[in-house]
């Protein structure tokens, strides 16, 4: 009897200890938890604090600047590939009207021609072996130094860049090619033409092989009263103009 007396005062005892000792633990645990809730709290409040500051302010202006640029940028692609069509379609009808305008002077060559034939009291000046007044400039192909300096100042006066820049030798079309560079064909065509205005003829007053590829002539030219010095150089079967031959200073 005793010794069950003994044995239930002890597990009472087991028991309670254990009971106080969860107790202390959910005591401990229940504190822990309302610290972090106020921590929660802390962060919340310092976050909602942020957010209104002027760095978090500019913060969201520089997003939204930034979001609104690359829209822009994605609409002006799209933009840009129309536009891109658009220019070379623009060179194809630049060059099918400078072959046009080749095709239309032949014509009028071939008429002129025919007129003359026709009618020889009104056929123009005709031009000599060192004479060529302008009314009887025309493309004169490249056959002889005379005939390519004839073909690329017709040019000139007929407004035809492209034609001007193939009587040209390969040194003097790099480097009026580069001068063309970002002018517009308007621009080329209205200098060329108010170049040779005044010019009433051309004519060769001497002539300089100074190789088997290159011919010297001393030009006068009529209506300005200038002397040039011009080298005309033979590339390939071809004449071509080869630039002014200037003194320094010139």
């Amino acid at each position: 009897m005793n010794a069950i007396r003994l044995f239930v005062v002890v597990a009472l005892l087991g028991s309670g200890a254990a009971a106080f000792s969860f107790w202390k633990r959910a005591e401990t645990l229940a504190g822990e938890n309302s610290a972090l809730r106020a921590e929660l709290e802390t962060l919340k409040a310092a976050h909602a604090s942020a957010a209104d500051s002027p760095e978090a302010k500019q913060r969201d202006y520089e997003l939204k600047r930034l979001r609104a640029d690359a829209e822009e940028v994605h609409k002006l692609r799209g933009e840009l590939a129309p536009m891109r069509a658009g220019a070379k379609d623009l060179e194809r009808l630049r060059a099918e009207n400078l072959q046009l305008r080749g095709d239309n002077q032949q014509l009028r060559t071939a008429n002129a021609s025919a007129a003359a034939a026709a009618n020889p009291a009104a056929a123009p000046r005709p031009a000599s072996a060192d004479q060529f007044p302008r009314e009887a400039w025309s493309f004169a192909g490249y056959a002889s130094p005379e005939a390519a300096l004839v073909s690329s100042i017709w040019a000139m006066r007929e407004g035809n860049p492209q034609t001007y820049l193939q009587s040209l030798s390969p040194e003097e079309q790099a480097r009026v090619g580069k001068s063309w560079q970002n002018k517009p064909e308007t621009e080329i065509v209205a200098k060329h033409q108010s170049d040779v205005a005044a010019i009433t003829g051309l004519r060769v007053l001497d002539r300089q092989a100074v190789s088997p590829n290159e011919v010297l002539m001393n030009v006068y030219i009529e209506g300005v009263g200038r002397m040039e010095k011009v080298s005309m150089k033979l590339i390939g079967n071809e004449w071509k103009f080869g630039g002014y031959i200037r003194t320094p200073g010139k």
